[in-house]
């Protein structure tokens, strides 16, 4: 499935799987195959360096669904969002991520104008702020 990205929680995972390898002294190679890859090489890298992740958006909560939802093209529906933003994790609070699904799955089934039409609906349905 390309539509994909990583969680950070996954690429510890494969860090665990390569590192066996690396222990034997074999030269590792990972790629990836989806639309995050770029994103997704690079957070792995700076975890392999620094052993700390880049946040895959730039706020918590709201509006970490906001920096996403922002870059969809609309009027949309909710399965359509679900389909095309809904497999990227956003940051819930500091240190803790959840796919856009989650979010998006209690949206009442309408189409949405904008991005702020679909942060409304949010707001009243999971009670974010």
């Amino acid at each position: 499935m390309y539509y994909y990205q990583y969680s950070d929680i996954e690429l510890q995972r494969l860090k665990e799987l390569i590192a066996p390898y690396e222990k034997e002294g074999k030269e590792v190679y990972v790629l990836f195959n989806n639309l995050s890859m770029l994103e997704d090489g690079v957070r792995f890298m700076e975890y392999l360096v620094k052993r700390t992740f880049p946040k895959v958006t730039c706020s918590t909560g709201l509006a970490s669904i906001k920096e996403v939802i922002e870059k969809t093209r609309y009027p949309t529906s909710k399965s359509v969002l679900i389909k095309k933003v809904g497999w990227r994790p956003m940051e819930v609070e500091e240190g803790k991520q959840a796919r856009l699904s989650t979010f998006l799955d209690d949206l009442p089934c309408k189409s949405y104008k904008n991005a702020d039409d679909l942060l409304k609906d949010l707001k009243s349905v999971k009670h974010l702020d």
